[in-house]
């Protein structure tokens, strides 16, 4: 955002006593060299899917009982330049809810894969049903004891069954060559929380469980970025960026990551669209969002920070970032 500009409509001047002309700017961010795509591409609507839109937004604050604040969340899903470009539909989504008991926030942030074109609705099943199936969970069971891998098969099946009516496979449905034979027309990354709402010694306990590159961090007091899970292709000599993806379970079982954020912290789960250029959490990009995500910035503006322009990254973007509220 840009400072605030006063101005006044045709012939008039501004009067702040009356409130009379307008106030406010927008310029969009850039890290470094934004390269030529954002100022030449043209964004094109992907006509099969129109009802999808470009761009969600979220900003709130979740409450006790006693009507007490507890977190402020921000939150932004939104089409890459890539996407734009090609007229091909946002893959990326995110979704939460909160339990019955109000105790507890659930979050998915999901990342459809690229090579499906159907990725975006993995995504979104990913989301609605896993997040669902959570808080069913969560009714009657505490964090700790979750069972990760019943919701990881509920999930993947349910991404299969709408698979199903969509890609029509060749290999008999619910054979292992129809699940593989419809992941390659929608699979997607997902990143589920659970954040208890009720603050133990300071802290909000976090548990993460992640399958694909989708990331977890902590921004400390100190601005800097900690990774709550393996930093992706650190330490690889050659980059990769193959994926593991549902509907197709992963090999080796995702664990469940325990971990907490307290007041002056923040809690930033984000698609590889923001987790490729903050890499390892240092250098100009860790610089820039961890300045702009000390505090909840305004929902728009949050909105404009994640989609930062940087050369050579043009992928969907989905952040949802968590600030807990301390108690005087």
């Amino acid at each position: 955002m840009t400072a605030d500009i006063d101005t006044a409509g045709p012939g008039g001047t501004a009067d702040p006593a009356t409130g009379s002309g307008w106030r406010g700017g927008f310029s969009p961010y850039s890290v470094g060299s934004p390269g030529r795509a954002p100022s030449r591409v043209v964004p094109l609507p992907d006509l099969e899917f129109a009802r999808v839109p470009d761009t969600i937004v979220d900003g709130f604050s979740l409450r006790d009982a006693g009507l007490t604040e507890q977190v402020r969340v921000r939150a932004v899903s939104l089409r890459g330049l890539s996407h734009r470009c090609y007229g091909r539909v946002r893959q990326d989504t995110y979704d939460w809810r909160v339990t019955a008991d109000d105790r507890y926030l659930v979050v998915c942030v999901a990342d459809g894969v690229s090579a499906g074109r159907l990725s975006h609705l993995a995504a979104d099943q990913a989301g609605v049903f896993g997040t669902r199936l959570l808080c069913e969970q969560l009714a009657d069971t505490a964090p700790a004891e979750l069972r990760w891998d019943e919701l990881l098969d509920a999930t993947a099946e349910a991404i299969l069954g709408v698979g199903a009516a969509f890609v029509a496979p060749k290999a008999a449905v619910g054979t292992e060559a129809a699940r593989w034979e419809i992941a390659e027309h929608m699979a997607t990354t997902v990143l589920y929380a659970v954040v208890d709402l009720v603050p133990a010694d300071g802290r909000h306990d976090v548990t993460l469980l992640t399958v694909g590159d989708t990331s977890a961090w902590v921004l400390g007091t100190d601005g800097r970025w900690r990774a709550q899970q393996p930093i992706k292709n650190e330490g690889d000599e050659i980059y990769s960026p193959a994926v593991v993806a549902l509907p197709i379970l992963p090999s080796v079982a995702s664990r469940p990551v325990r971990t907490g954020v307290a007041p002056g912290e923040a809690l930033v789960l984000m698609t590889d669209g923001v987790g490729d250029p903050l890499g390892d959490g240092t250098g100009a990009v860790a610089d820039f969002l961890a300045e702009s995500w000390r505090e909840p910035p305004a929902d728009l503006e949050f909105a404009a920070q994640a989609g930062f322009s940087r050369r050579s990254f043009d992928d969907d973007r989905t952040v949802f970032a968590l600030w807990p509220v301390g108690r005087s």
